[in-house]
């Protein structure tokens, strides 16, 4: 697509399939596992959807031009797509984790990676940062640091250019999860990264009806090393979730925009109601990575964490929010609300970095009006409170609460 047109264009105009006959205004679906080629001993540009597919091909196109990277590769999962990375490592080698990552992350390096070294460093710039990995790498090479950025759910900050450096001053490769950004607020191959994930499952698609993952990079005999490792294991992205995926990406820009202005005015207005031990969001100048964030992404995501007084009472909220799903996930167009100790960091194995703590409240914020999130979460905190939100006289207290905080 033409490189003149605002990325914002580029996306709404969506993953086109090439030489289309019919001239769809949506990306055809070849939903097909064969093609028919003309001669057994002369194949065409596809033959088996395993190894390429013309819609996953075309989502693929758009993904790549989204995040500015030379080649985008989709997984079925985002799981996978982490996989495929930090499979980068044979055995004897040592990949090196930030000391904040998903679960799943977690338990796929200490359970899965036979033969390979795996240790914790803190990356955050509240934490060792990139001195802590120069140290790391100082005392033994690694194959692979993988950093996730802001991370889920504490949304603490890695410095992705010093990093960097450090890792090309040891001839590590740098892969970082940017899920909770997606390339519309951040493009971490543009800050010296080798490889960005995503779990597309999330923001990307951003409806909750895809499960998928992508892999960026711009170096090609890697991505060609990594296309060739997806087509031997078969773990690449099926065409109907890669139809789904083009869908979700022509509406990221509008959806991640709104998200995240509602998320900074629910957080500011959870702040200021004093309800809560801490309320953390990339947003507020006072956030130990707010300067570092800001410097290498151009928005503070619909993620927001909050710190309640004891584990009672964040089980308590997350079971009284009316609106707020409970749910794993996040980045879709409704909100969500989890107890990560509890659910996507319950996998975290023994020697791992430690969970998050069990008064941590993840929100993942939604398209809903921020009055309706913000009532109904004070609401949920009300001691012995079962009424429903709407219920007379509690739904006009905390309408006029809520509209003193907004």
């Amino acid at each position: 697509m033409s490189a003149d047109l605002s990325p914002a264009t580029r996306l709404a105009r969506g993953a086109r399939v090439a030489d289309d006959p019919h001239g769809a205004s949506s990306p055809p679906l070849y939903q097909t596992a064969t093609f028919t080629q003309e001669r057994p001993d002369a194949f065409g540009d596809f033959d088996y959807s395993r190894t390429d597919n013309p819609t996953r091909r075309a989502v693929e196109g758009a993904l790549a031009d989204a995040e500015g990277a030379a080649r985008a590769l989709t997984y079925s999962s985002g799981m996978a797509a982490l996989s495929a990375v930090l499979r980068l490592a044979r055995p004897g080698e040592r990949v090196v984790l930030g000391a904040d990552l998903y679960g799943g992350t977690q338990r796929l390096a200490h359970r899965y990676l036979d033969g390979v070294a795996v240790e914790h460093v803190d990356l955050a710039v509240d934490g060792g940062g990139a001195a802590a990995l120069e140290r790391s790498l100082r005392r033994a090479p690694a194959r692979i640091v993988l950093a996730e950025t802001p991370s889920n759910p504490r949304l603490r900050v890695t410095d992705v250019r010093l990093v960097a450096e450090v890792c090309r001053a040891h001839g590590a490769r740098l892969a970082v999860d940017a899920t909770a950004m997606t390339p519309w607020l951040m493009q971490p191959l543009a800050l010296g990264a080798d490889l960005v994930v995503h779990s597309a499952t999330k923001g990307l698609a951003g409806h909750g009806d895809v499960t998928a993952g992508v892999v960026c990079v711009d170096d090609a005999a890697l991505a060609e090393d990594l296309a060739a490792r997806r087509n031997a294991e078969g773990n690449a992205l099926a065409p109907f979730e890669s139809w789904l995926l083009a869908r979700g990406l022509e509406t990221l820009a509008v959806r991640v925009e709104r998200a995240q202005e509602t998320a900074a005015t629910v957080a500011r207005a959870l702040r200021a109601s004093g309800r809560f031990a801490e309320v953390s969001h990339l947003s507020f100048d006072d956030h130990p990575g707010a300067a570092v964030h800001r410097a290498q992404a151009s928005g503070a995501g619909a993620l927001v964490a909050l710190r309640t007084r004891d584990a009672n009472e964040a089980e308590r909220v997350v079971e009284r929010t009316r609106l707020l799903r409970t749910q794993v996930s996040f980045g879709g167009t409704t909100s969500s609300i989890s107890i990560p100790h509890h659910m996507s960091h319950a996998s975290v194995p023994p020697g791992a970095a430690p969970r998050p703590e069990p008064a941590l409240v993840r929100l993942s914020i939604g398209r809903e009006d921020p009055r309706d999130l913000v009532r109904d979460l004070i609401g949920a905190l009300d001691e012995g409170t079962a009424a429903p939100l709407h219920a007379p006289g509690r739904s006009a207290a905390l309408a006029h609460a809520t509209d003193e905080l907004l």
